[in-house]
């Protein structure tokens, strides 16, 4: 009785081991958001620091944040912004006018254009950190896309060495309500 209980038990372990399991399965079907906006790497607002910056970055700022928490800008620096409101929105902007750079170039000016929409023209005689904000009209902006903030700063540093061109430092920058 002992062996027959035994081989049964056996017999069941070998029986239950005997099924046949697929593989690989096949991935979950892929779906686009709830929201009904596309997923953007870019938020409203960017810290030039942030290790994400570079997202935001179109053209004429350096690679790499200096000191952790800023970077150099050229001749005409373009951001990008995905925005999910477009009302009362104000663009900002921390930067710096280096003394080093304004001792050669004298005043600089700054214009600044949402989306090709020019926002205001800044002009600086002294160097030093400024903090620029200004409400900007809902025409200018693009709801639930992504928008383009350029600023162009003339005359730019020009190295007398290697022909590097210098801006001025960019610190953080975007849109708040």
């Amino acid at each position: 009785m002992n062996d027959l209980r035994r081989y049964l038990v056996l017999l069941l372990c070998f029986l239950s081991g005997c099924v046949n399991i697929p593989d690989s399965y096949a991935p979950p079907v892929q779906r686009r958001p709830l929201t009904g906006t596309e997923p953007s790497d870019v938020g409203h607002f960017v810290n030039l620091g942030d290790r994400k910056a570079d997202a935001y970055i179109v053209r004429d700022v350096t690679e790499s944040a200096e000191g952790g928490s800023w970077r150099w800008t050229r001749k005409r620096p373009e951001l990008r912004f995905f925005l999910d409101s477009i009302e009362h929105l104000t663009f900002t902007m921390d930067f710096s006018i280096a003394e080093i750079t304004m001792k050669d170039t004298g005043p600089v000016t700054i214009s600044i254009l949402v989306n090709g929409n020019p926002l205001d023209t800044l002009h600086y005689n002294t160097p030093g950190e400024r903090h620029f904000k200004k409400p900007v009209p809902e025409k200018f902006l693009r709801l639930k896309t992504v928008n383009h903030v350029s600023m162009e700063i003339d005359p730019v540093w020009v190295s007398k060495t290697d022909g590097a061109v210098l801006g001025f430092i960019l610190t953080r920058a975007g849109f708040t309500q």
